[in-house]
């Protein structure tokens, strides 16, 4: 399976699940939480409770209160269309000895859509996710530049997204890629190139779209060519990445010197771009109402979705 970093654990589905448990424990509480809430679609998700001066059910006030107050049962599937109802009503008794204030069951499966399985099951502790679910919540978190991530823990978190993809857990279905765009769509519309930090991990895709000010913008490009690593130095390459690194440092755009991976595009007006009928405007909300991005580093979906879609919610299912 490749160089991955999790390529020494057992086949199949105990192999996934160690690999993904094997990445949590390595990360901070609060970015456990994010990355599990982000997934399940619990937006206040909290594997630990922390409240100062806790006063409710007896006499006297500590200054605090620290509670684990959830329990989490995780089962994943790596084959479509292979969860089995009797098997989630054996974790879910499983949940019922429990006493935790929060119980959960949450299926892991490469499925595009609700597996029939889980559908059998009203029960509202179950929660079925697709694994592209939890590689577009490390994205998230990845691109979010409030967050403070060590080099080990986004290391990780790219040797696991490597390992979904390997897998063909994620993305065997998308091929275009919309990245967060504030600046890099006006760098394409100069360079006719989408231009990032070096090592940045992508999936094999065909295309790339642009989202920023609230909309996937409606030029989706071809990727002809990808180079990481490239040194941003006069002289140092020939043909159109040569005619690049002389107009950006041109520009001023990146300091001489610097390196940064190269997605090298077909222009606006290049037969193997497309052109959407409109602009596709992001109308997501979080769980408590208020506008989310649509992406804020970079999500995967198919071009026909984008082309056929006015509004990123329209795209839901991608």
């Amino acid at each position: 399976m490749g160089n991955n970093l999790f390529a020494t654990y057992k086949t199949g589905e105990n192999r996934v699940t160690a690999s993904i448990l094997a990445v949590l424990r390595s990360l901070s509480l609060g970015r456990i939480e994010r990355l599990l809430g982000a997934v399940m679609e619990q937006s206040a998700f909290e594997l630990v409770r922390f409240q100062n001066q806790p006063s409710r059910g007896a006499p006297g006030v500590p200054d605090a209160e620290i509670v684990g107050s959830c329990r989490l049962l995780v089962e994943t599937k790596i084959e479509r269309a292979a969860v089995r109802a009797d098997q989630l009503q054996r974790h879910l008794h499983r949940l019922d000895q429990s006493k935790e204030a929060s119980q959960y069951l949450l299926v892991l499966t490469p499925d595009d859509a609700r597996p029939a399985g889980v559908g059998q099951i009203a029960d509202p502790r179950l929660i079925w996710a697709p694994f592209a679910a939890l590689d577009q919540a490390i994205d998230e978190l990845l691109g979010d530049k409030t967050e403070v991530i060590s080099e080990r823990e986004a290391f990780l978190l790219r040797e696991l997204q490597t390992m979904l993809w390997e897998e063909k857990l994620v993305g065997a279905s998308k091929d275009t890629v919309v990245v967060a765009a504030r600046n890099a769509w006006p760098e394409y519309q100069m360079y006719n190139a989408y231009i990032c930090q070096p090592g940045r991990t992508f999936q094999p895709v065909q295309y790339m779209a642009f989202y920023a000010a609230g909309q996937i913008y409606p030029v989706v490009s071809r990727i002809l060519e990808v180079k990481d690593d490239i040194v941003f130095a006069l002289g140092r390459y020939s043909g159109r990445m040569g005619q690049l690194v002389e107009h950006v440092l041109t520009h001023g755009q990146r300091e001489e010197g610097a390196s940064a991976k190269v997605f090298l595009l077909s222009s606006p007006d290049d037969a193997e771009t497309f052109h959407l009928a409109n602009p596709i405007l992001n109308d997501v909300r979080s769980a408590n109402g208020r506008p989310s991005a649509f992406t804020q580093g970079q999500r995967y979906v198919k071009l026909a979705d984008l082309e056929r879609a006015k509004t990123t919610s329209e795209m839901a299912g991608d």
